[in-house]
């Protein structure tokens, strides 16, 4: 199961797996903000190279804009897919404590 919601802070929080299944939905919600700033990642069991590609479109529309997005909260399981990938050198993240 997949969820993605605005926080109390304006933060955007995501939770369960985002994969392929999930990606359209994702990336609607994430298109339909103007400039996101912050990715709340700390619920986020799981991400596949869909949901890398949503995040990724994401961070290069809000760069676009002159913004900047911030992944924060992100779990060792998930960060190890981002660096496997290469994407932690693309993106700017904080580990979960």
């Amino acid at each position: 199961m997949f969820d993605i919601r605005m926080g109390q802070g304006g933060e955007v929080l995501m939770s369960g797996r985002l994969d392929a299944s999930q990606s359209d939905a994702a990336l609607a919600f994430l298109n339909g903000i103007a400039a996101p700033r912050e990715i709340d990642l700390g619920g986020l069991e799981y991400i596949a190279s869909a949901g890398l590609r949503v995040l990724l479109l994401t961070q290069k529309r809000v760069h676009a804009a002159g913004g900047r997005l911030r992944l924060i909260n992100v779990r060792p399981p998930v960060h190890d897919v981002f660096h496997y990938a290469g994407f932690d050198k693309i993106f700017d993240m904080s580990r979960a404590p």
